[in-house]
Formats: structure tokens, C-alpha cells, sequence
């Protein structure tokens, strides 16, 4: 929890939400030695917390230590256990770039794979892009599918191969946990375009 100059970023946020209740996505995507995201998950589960992620190609074991680390964090501070959800393949990346990292599978055909494993190893749901979460649904069933890559009114992310509509999102996958920055941190009036893509969500939810 403690940021830049040591500030208790968590608190900061938790204060300025208002909410009592753990509502923050710490989007870390953990990759690194089973005992560094062992000790990175025990820090990040602080109240307020709701779910962190970490990559998935970092292996079972580093996947587990995660889910021991927020275990462990939480009962330090007799809170519920912030979920773990582990990112499948990037929205930035599509078939040819996997390919040049000798990835022979197909970009869905990959993130199909990295959601298998991610739920044999316990983990509590997935980051996969906005348009490929309702076929995850299809095939992995209810679980929690954190999306990215969403664009709406010609605002999107810089460098987003794998993109689609908010609207589309939730249509698609009734589980879905949109991520929503760059559609709303690059409009011009911010308030109206969150209003709006709450319309255009609606009729779906």
C-alpha cells in the first residue's frame, strides 16, 4: 500500500471512494520468481483491495504463491481474501507477434491455453481482451473475466490490437469486468462519455 514517498496510495483511494466495502483492481501483472509474487501479493492485500492480477506464463508455481500471498496478507488485517486473476495474453499483441516468440498457437487459441491453466491452478478468473471473454465464458463457464482493449466513440488505447465496444463486451459475456481508461481518459467531455457507455451497456445487463 505504500506508493511514492511512502503515501498510503490504498488509503488515499478507499478515502476519496468513500466505500467501506473492497472495490479497487490493483492491476500489477505480476511475473517474477514464485518467492517475489509470494511477498508482492502478501503487501497488495491491504483493505480496500478486491483483486490483483499477475501473468499467467509465469508458471504454476508462481501462480500459487500469489494465492498464498494474498491468503497470508488478508489474515494479517482479518480481511476477505482479495481475489487473483491471472492475464492470458495481451491486448497489444496479436498471432504474428506470438509467432515471433515462437508461440506456434493462434492468438485465440493462446489465451484459450493460458485460461485453462489459470483456472487448473486455482486462480479466480482471468484478464483476457473484451472480445474473446465471451467465448471464455462459453468454454470455462461463470468466473470472473476482467476486460480490456474496450473502445468507444473512436477513443481507444494506444497500441490496442485486440479492441471492442462496451456494449458488445457485456452482451458477449455476462461475467465481464470491463477496463475502461483509455475511452474515457481521451474524450473531451470525461463525465458525459462514462454516462454514456453506461447507456450504451444497459440494455445487456
Amino acid at each position: 500500500a505504500a506508493g511514492i514517498e511512502g503515501r498510503n496510495v490504498i488509503g488515499e483511494i478507499r478515502a476519496a471512494m468513500g466505500q467501506e466495502e473492497p472495490s479497487i483492481f490493483l492491476d500489477l501483472k505480476l511475473h517474477d520468481t514464485p518467492n517475489t509474487v509470494y511477498q508482492a501479493a502478501k503487501a497488495a492485500a491491504v483493505p480496500g483491495v478486491y483483486m490483483m492480477d499477475v501473468h499467467i506464463a509465469g508458471g504454476e508455481e508462481m501462480c500459487k504463491a500469489a494465492l498464498r500471498g494474498v491468503e497470508d496478507g488478508a489474515r494479517g488485517y482479518g480481511i476477505p481474501t482479495p481475489k487473483v486473476i491471472g492475464v492470458t495474453v495481451l491486448t497489444s499483441l496479436d498471432s504474428k507477434d506470438l509467432w515471433r516468440q515462437n508461440i506456434s498457437f493462434l492468438y485465440d487459441e493462446q489465451v484459450a491455453t493460458m485460461a485453462e491453466l489459470a483456472q487448473r491452478w486455482g486462480l479466480d478468473g482471468i484478464v483476457c481482451p473484451a472480445n474473446k471473454a465471451g467465448a471464455m465464458e462459453r468454454e470455462f463457464g461463470s468466473w470472473l473475466y476482467t476486460t480490456p482493449g474496450v473502445k468507444f466513440d473512436g477513443n481507444e488505447g494506444t497500441g490496442q490490437k485486440q479492441l471492442y465496444t462496451p456494449a458488445l463486451a457485456v452482451q458477449d459475456c455476462a461475467s465481464s469486468i470491463l477496463v475502461v481508461g483509455s475511452a474515457i481518459t481521451k474524450a473531451k467531455d470525461k463525465p458525459g462519455t462514462g454516462y454514456r457507455i453506461l447507456q450504451s451497456m444497459a440494455p445487456h445487463v
